[in-house]
């Protein structure tokens, strides 16, 4: 009995838990009816309560009104709560530049989510079936489209489910008749001006007429093979980001010598989960993205939506480019800070963008200087000047030996390899052009602590993530103490 086939596939795939409101969109016609009468009958022995919505596209007159009326009808006759939304579907296909097909989809999605959140509904109910299916594995594969394209509908998609893709449509219409149950017709269904009605009375008719009977049938189980294929790369992508994303927006260049399929998948769900990325980018943006790891450093890809893909020293960085033409782009998870200069307060603490510096001016009793990466203590012998946190800018430069050698700023960071949008995020403590200390990285080697040295200056760092991807704030059970993350203070870097 097909009542009890859509029962035991809503069990398999997990569709309708007890006490769930479901939502059906409702249209009157052969499939919706056939997936309201076979809820009804469910929601005692499944334990779920129903309710629906029906669309009225503006665009059939009278037909429009024949329709809403028989939903209208058919609710009350069993009692099921039904809302009818008015949609302007031709203003909305206008507006938004698109067809009428793809507006009345965007129209039904509109009204569904409207809804659903207005009756806190748990699943809203669609009416495709295997000719659907069948339908959208060709129309995909016309388009260009990868295996996700290809497995087509998904039983159940987090708040969408479809009970009837285990039916073909001729199933469906026996069904109806059998029960005697009516429904309308929708005549636009029989016009071959819109694409999926062409593949529909065209290529999946000549397929079961000349090729083989079991077509959809065949078609529908192979969308099943390639859903679970596609379902398993997609979780060998996530594996694979957890290597090698570092921070929120910045991935590894080993990222990109892995194996392709899984690396694209990883980039698929990356951008979609940084930046929404939708379909208009495609397998021709991801495959020059699965090359950029072995471009120079500097070149940038430019992608839809403003995305905006840098080679960096180790890898590639991710922004989004602003609408006045200015990026908004993160190294590593550090939020963007426009250019700053604050003078510090000695002793005390000072608050700037996304950080706190505590200082504190103490005799030199020290045994040993501790390695800090977040802690530093300075020569305060030798500070003149206002001490100040601020951002680069030209000029700057620290002293690296014993010697008195001095290097520009831009030199150390290029030879500690900072991503170029890093550099403009570092915090630096300076007198004047002269770098004290680069936070995350090194101090001047001119005000290290010496043995003569009488008062030392602590600088203790609180933010958010350095140049390097390490997490700079500290424990707050630690706070007014020199606890900090040691670095062991061999690398020129300090990193």
């Amino acid at each position: 009995m097909i009542e009890k086939r859509v029962q035991g596939y809503i069990r398999k795939h997990h569709m309708i838990e007890t006490g769930d409101r479901v939502l059906i969109g409702l249209s009157g016609g052969a499939d919706s009816a056939a997936l309201f009468h076979i809820l009804r009958r469910s929601c005692s022995k499944l334990g779920f309560e129903l309710l629906a919505v029906h669309v009225d596209h503006g665009l059939r007159g009278m037909e429009a009104r024949r329709d809403r009326k028989f939903v209208e009808d058919l609710c009350r006759q069993y009692q099921i709560p039904c809302q009818c939304e008015e949609m302007p579907v031709r203003d909305m296909a206008a507006q938004k530049r698109l067809s009428l097909e793809e507006a009345g989809r965007e129209a039904r999605r509109e009204a569904f989510w409207k809804w659903s959140r207005i009756w806190r509904c748990d699943k809203l109910a669609l009416a495709h079936h295997k000719n659907d299916q069948a339908e959208t594995m060709l129309h995909h594969l016309a388009r260009g489209t990868g295996l996700t394209g290809l497995a087509g509908l998904s039983p159940a998609d987090g708040f969408r489910i479809r009970p009837l893709l285990c039916l073909e449509r001729r199933e469906i219409e026996h069904y109806l008749e059998e029960e005697g149950f009516a429904h309308v017709e929708d005549s636009t269904n029989q016009e071959d001006a819109y694409t999926r009605n062409r593949i529909r009375h065209g290529i999946i008719g000549e397929l079961e007429s000349l090729v083989n009977a079991r077509a959809v049938e065949h078609m529908a189980r192979t969308a099943g093979f390639l859903r679970q294929a596609d379902t398993y790369l997609k979780g060998q992508g996530r594996e694979l980001l957890g290597r090698y994303k570092k921070g929120e927006m910045f991935l590894d260049e080993a990222f990109f010598d892995a194996d392709p399929i899984p690396a694209y998948y990883g980039l698929r769900g990356f951008l979609d989960e940084a930046f929404s990325a939708g379909k208009d980018i495609t397998s021709e943006h991801y495959e020059r993205l699965l090359g950029w790891g072995r471009m120079s450093v500097g070149k940038v890809l430019q992608l839809p939506y403003g995305i905006r893909a840098r080679r960096e020293y180790g890898g590639v960085s991710f922004y989004r480019e602003r609408e006045d033409g200015a990026d908004s782009r993160t190294s590593l998870g550090t939020p963007c800070r426009a250019p700053f200069e604050i003078a510090l307060a000695v002793p005390g603490e000072t608050e700037g963008p996304g950080f706190v510096l505590r200082c504190r001016v103490l005799q030199n009793n020290f045994q040993q200087i501790p390695q800090k990466t977040y802690t530093k203590w300075l020569n305060y012998d030798k500070i003149k000047d206002t001490v100040k946190a601020r951002t680069r800018r030209p000029g700057d430069y620290l002293t690296v030996n014993a010697s008195g050698g001095k290097k520009k700023l831009k030199e150390y960071f290029i030879d500690c390899k900072v991503p170029r949008q890093a550099r403009d995020q570092t915090v630096l403590i300076a007198q004047g052009p002269e770098v004290l200390w680069v936070v995350g990285g090194r101090i001047n080697e001119a005000y290290k602590v010496q043995p003569d040295t009488k008062e030392v200056l602590e600088l203790v760092y609180e933010g958010g993530y350095g140049y390097g991807g390490e997490d700079q704030r500290i424990d707050p059970r630690r706070r007014g103490g020199s606890e900090g993350p040691a670095d062991g203070g061999a690398d020129q870097c300090g990193l």
